[in-house]
């Protein structure tokens, strides 16, 4: 609960989820009939993925017509309805928005916003990109992905959040926020099967346990066999074997007062992604000439260091379904995550308060194996051991002509980390445990004052302290000067928003906002070569620029646009040299960002409805700083970021066909466009993806009171060959992380 928000302006008259009045409706069918479309009775709005989402970007509840923020969002019964899987997925319909994992999803997602990712592999490292689930920071998101089911809503927020959030991030941010405990007892279930034998099973069950409390369980397991084969042992990798589970228990302290218990956790016990191996050379032999990057991206080039290339890596067979590992003990990932948080909100006269107080704990094992072949030469694993604690404290309210929040914030976060490369070329051992623990605390506020009815000021402010403590024990180590040490490093800054809102009618909000954020900086937890290599990186700060439109358009149509310049100062990355030479993780240099998104949702008629966006991007380094990849010597001056393509756009197409008291019939096509782009910060030829789209579609009939359905779908449907990772690891040598294919299946849903 929270103190009432204003309405006088600050919330759009029309609903953009509401059907056309009969003006739009006979412009819209007009238009359908000339573009040969038979319009079909009025149908019931339940299918509609078009709605007017509340959102809580500014800590209070909105229409997200109604922030001036650039943000996506997506209600849970629209993810349903599209037929997202994971909350991940919503990456495809999200302008200037990339997720990779460069050791599988549920291992390592990492996001990308407006170019702004972790250019970084060690788990040591948090996101400038940061994940929330239920208000909860999760500072290292593995495992986070299992737990993403039973969701009311999905808000994607780009740009810098140094003002409200918990966790000052420089690219953006991901919150997840699942549904909550019902007054009225509700049931669902939905089963599924699909293409490497998948099997999901996902439920939950809500509503009051006696007076004044409520409860809400919700689960969801998923197996498959799959998508890749082992062609050394034939055995399946980057299968799926896992469980996620959240329970919550909701009470009425008074009639002004509610807590909230959430507890939830997720286990996966599966094989990693295999990677595909890829020689650059013409002849193996050492100074033979490179190959063309579509050859060695087609695994048609060896190596000297393994004679091999890349198809004969694999038995010939070089895609996604087909990868090499030699791994003695194979390829394990195990993640174990539990978490716990309780929510006070406590509404007084002219305020409310919130106290947010979460635990967070995770165990992942993972192994892979570096090169890609038959041969055991540099296999590795990972171990992270840690937790998490936050609280946060925030006090809102608002007069007649003002809203305001102010708060604080704490994050403990006590990390074990183990790199192991157990098998190499020459048998040698290498191993180093890190420890690292951090703590921080901030203190920030936020204002909305009413200028005019139809101007209002927006400024924010956050000050935080950061503090982290370093320990490395080098075990045995094929690096001669790999070190025992500890270190520490302190950082503070001061950020914050600025802007004006201008609402000229209803239904419309032009912004223009100024906002900094900041990262602090950190350590290294893998393939330290020597002392040097563990010195902590600087902080990375960022400086936004932000134009910002949200209108509706014959009541109906909602467009929203944004344009932005950014400039980040010292850029975090790592770098990977070679696996003699170890890992570089510095301040990069500077970044510059212009781009600009677009969103809009159509009714074209009563049955056939719209979603489209997209996104455009430049960015550049400003930089002196040269690293080596397969012997050439390359500058990051003048580069871009890593996956940050040029252009990007996304459309989804519903259809409604009634059936009269059989129900109705919902098809569905969506299609997501990437420009090409690097996956890698040296923008070397090797890591750079052609441009590629996917297509996805969708078939179902709901029943006439929608308790019960029915889905057919299909993703990736033309088989689209990409890499989401790759990586040099010697001279001639290196790996990529493919893509998920075409993948298919049915599902039933039941409610009640």
């Amino acid at each position: 609960m929270s103190a009432p928000n204003r309405s006088h302006h600050h919330h759009s008259d029309a609903e953009p989820s509401q059907r056309p009045n009969s003006s739009p409706k006979l412009l819209a069918t007009a238009i359908a009939l000339a573009a040969g479309i038979t319009t079909l009775p009025a149908l019931a709005d339940q299918q509609s993925v078009l709605e007017e989402v509340t959102v809580t970007a500014q800590k209070r509840e909105q229409s997200m017509q109604d922030v001036s923020v650039a943000v996506s969002a997506f209600s849970g019964d629209a993810i349903d309805k599209m037929g997202f899987e994971e909350g991940l997925d919503i990456t495809q319909q999200v302008p200037n928005m990339n997720f990779f994992a460069i050791f599988g999803e549920a291992s390592s997602p990492s996001v990308s916003l407006r170019g702004i990712s972790l250019v970084n592999f060690s788990d040591s490292w948090e996101s400038p990109v940061s994940i929330y689930v239920d208000d909860v920071y999760r500072g290292n998101p593995a495992g986070s992905a299992i737990q993403l089911f039973d969701l009311e809503r999905v808000e994607v927020l780009r740009g810098p959040q140094g003002t409200l959030y918990g966790r000052n991030t420089t690219g953006g941010l991901v919150h997840y926020v699942s549904r909550k405990p019902t007054e009225e007892f509700e049931a669902n279930v939905s089963a599924s099967i699909g293409t490497y034998s998948e099997s999901i099973l996902e439920g939950s069950l809500s509503g009051p346990l006696s007076d004044g409390v409520r409860g809400r369980v919700a689960v969801k397991n998923t197996l498959n066999d799959g998508w890749q084969t082992n062609t050394v042992t034939g055995d399946k990798l980057n299968d799926t074997d896992s469980f996620g589970y959240r329970s919550q228990l909701e009470f009425d302290l008074a009639e002004n007062a509610s807590l909230l218990l959430n507890a939830h956790g997720s286990s996966a016990d599966q094989q990693s992604v295999g990677f595909a191996h890829m020689g650059y050379l013409e002849e193996a032999v050492d100074g033979a000439d490179k190959c063309s990057v579509t050859a060695i991206q087609n695994g048609a080039c060896t190596s000297a260091t393994f004679g091999l290339t890349g198809a004969e890596a694999v038995g010939g067979k070089f895609d996604p379904e087909h990868v090499a590992s030699g791994a003695d003990d194979g390829l394990t990932t195990r993640i174990d995550t539990f978490g716990t948080s309780a929510t006070l909100n406590w509404d007084f006269e002219n305020f409310s308060l919130t106290t947010i107080t979460a635990y967070e704990e995770l165990d992942k094992f993972l192994q892979d194996d570096g090169d890609g072949t038959a041969i055991v030469w540099f296999d590795e694993q990972y171990a992270v051991d840690a937790e998490q604690y936050t609280q946060e404290i925030r006090l809102s309210g608002n007069t007649e002509t003002s809203n305001w929040v102010t708060g604080f914030y704490y994050y403990k976060d006590d990390r074990g980390l183990v790199t192991e490369a157990p098998t190499t070329a020459d048998g040698l051992w290498h191993r180093e445990i890190v420890t690292l623990d951090s703590e921080s605390w901030a203190l920030f506020g936020q204002l909305e004052y009413d200028l005019t009815p139809v101007l209002t000021l927006v400024s924010g402010l956050r000050y935080t302290e950061e503090e982290r403590d370093f320990t490395q024990d080098a075990g045995p180590s094929f690096y001669a000067d790999a070190v025992d040490t500890t270190k520490d490093l302190s950082d503070s800054a001061t950020t914050g928003r600025i802007g004006l809102d201008w609402r000229p009618a209803p239904g419309t909000l032009a912004y223009a906002s100024y906002s900094t954020g900041f990262k602090s900086g950190g350590f290294s937890g893998s393939y330290n070569a020597n002392d040097l290599a563990t010195d902590p990186v600087g902080a990375e700060t960022i400086a936004n620029f932000e134009l910002g439109l949200k209108t509706t358009l014959a009541e109906v149509y909602r467009l929203n646009a944004a344009a932005f310049h950014y400039t980040v100062e010292d850029y975090q990355a790592q770098v990977f040299i070679s696996v003699a030479e170890g890992s570089v993780i510095t301040n990069a240099g500077d970044v510059s960002g212009t781009g600009a998104e677009v969103e809009l949702t159509a009714p074209i008629t009563n049955n056939f409805e719209v979603i489209a966006g997209a996104g455009w991007l430049s960015t550049e380094f400003d930089s002196e700083q040269i690293f080596f990849v397969a012997g050439d010597a390359y500058t990051l001056d003048g580069n871009e970021l890593p996956s940050a393509p040029g252009f990007t756009y996304n459309l989804m197409a519903r259809y409604y066909m009634s059936l009269g008291e059989s129900g109705e019939l919902v098809f569905q096509g969506d299609y997501a466009w990437q420009d090409d782009h690097y996956l890698q910060i040296e923008n070397d030829p090797y890591s750079r993806q052609q441009a590629y789209g996917l297509a996805n579609a969708k078939i179902s009939w709901h029943s006439p009171t929608d308790a019960y359905s029915v889905e057919a779908f299909a993703r990736n449907l033309a088989n689209e060959e990409y890499f989401t990772y790759q990586n040099t690891l010697g001279g001639d040598w290196g790996y990529g992380v493919w893509g998920q294919p075409r993948t298919a299946g049915v599902r039933f849903n039941w409610k009640l």
